[in-house]
């Protein structure tokens, strides 16, 4: 459980996030959002379901996992299995739908890759690509059409429109693997035994590094080791094939964003850096930078409305705080 001391800071960035489901045959959620300049985000926050940013008009800054990326109307923004995410900032008059597919649905799922003998699971093609999935997807007309009518369907009432509906998420997957497969980018090749098994300890451990993530001793690799039972190596493999980095880099990230919560909530820089875990500021500043793009000081500083082209990015975009 939790700890109750937390502040809310630290309760808004980088934490899991459980998804309610409604009652439909199929765990899907969908949600329409309206956003403009000066909207706020949501905040930082990771889960198990699979989700879509599809955009309608305007544009939507998505911070996914250490990278940035602009959603612009008619794409689409994907984030894979426990991704760190964020949207951040927004164009003018921005619509556009988040569509979260649940877990449960594809964990049985298998397919055949090419040049393997033997079927992997789908969630293990996800995992394959970790950090590597695009943030922003490659036009691909079939999964934007599937997407499309899913959330059509999804506001629909009656019984055989849930099974319509149970038809268009399936193809909602069947169009993504479809494009992750044909992408230059794929990583190792999925593994099928023992996949369920790595999956609750990875499950187990990035919620124990959510609220552990500043006390040095208890996160040490030994000490997870010891903790969950594990020979360091093995678990550092099982992280590392389910998320796609390291566990001293996900720590990073972790550390940084809950940083950022700090910073942006007034907390002073140095004291924001060892709220966070880093005992050397020098050291917090440079990984800052690197996981944030951006420096401790320049996200204290007020945003700005002009700025140069690079501050804007691909719109007319105010940096949210």
């Amino acid at each position: 459980m939790m700890s109750e001391n937390r502040t809310e800071a630290e309760r808004e960035f980088g934490s899991y996030e459980e998804i309610g489901m409604p009652d439909h045959l199929v765990p899907v959620k969908i949600v329409p959002r309206r956003m403009d300049l000066h909207s706020v985000g949501c905040s930082f926050h990771w889960h198990e379901a699979l989700e879509f940013y599809c955009v309608e008009q305007g544009g939507v800054l998505l911070l996914c996992g250490g990278r940035r990326e602009w959603i612009r109307a008619g794409e689409t923004g994907f984030v894979n299995w426990c991704r760190p995410h964020r949207g951040m900032a927004f164009l003018a008059d921005t619509r556009y739908h988040i569509v979260q597919i649940g877990p449960e649905l594809f964990s049985g799922e298998t397919l055949l890759l090419p040049g393997q003998e033997e079927p992997c699971g789908y969630l293990s093609l996800l995992l394959s690509f970790g950090e590597r999935a695009p943030v922003l997807l490659p036009t691909f007309p079939d999964l934007a059409a599937s997407l499309r009518e899913l959330i059509r369907l999804y506001y629909e009432p009656g019984p055989a429109v849930r099974l319509e509906e149970k038809a268009a998420v399936l193809h909602t997957l069947a169009a993504l693997a479809k494009l992750l497969i044909a992408s230059p980018g794929r990583g190792e090749s999925p593994q099928g035994s023992g996949d369920r098994v790595s999956l609750e300890h990875v499950r187990s451990l990035l919620l124990f590094l959510s609220e552990n993530y500043a006390d040095l001793e208890r996160v040490s690799l030994p000490a997870l080791s010891r903790r969950f039972g594990l020979s360091t190596p093995y678990l550092c493999r099982i992280f590392r094939r389910c998320t796609g980095m390291s566990i001293v880099s996900h720590l990073q990230e972790l550390r940084c964003t809950r940083a950022a919560a700090f910073i942006l909530s007034g907390t002073p820089l140095r004291e924001a850096a060892e709220r966070a875990g880093f005992q050397d500021y020098n050291y917090f500043s440079r990984v800052f930078r690197q996981r944030m793009g951006i420096s401790p000081l320049a996200l204290k500083k007020p945003p700005e409305t002009g700025g140069s082209e690079k501050a804007r990015g691909r719109g007319n975009v105010v940096r949210q705080r």
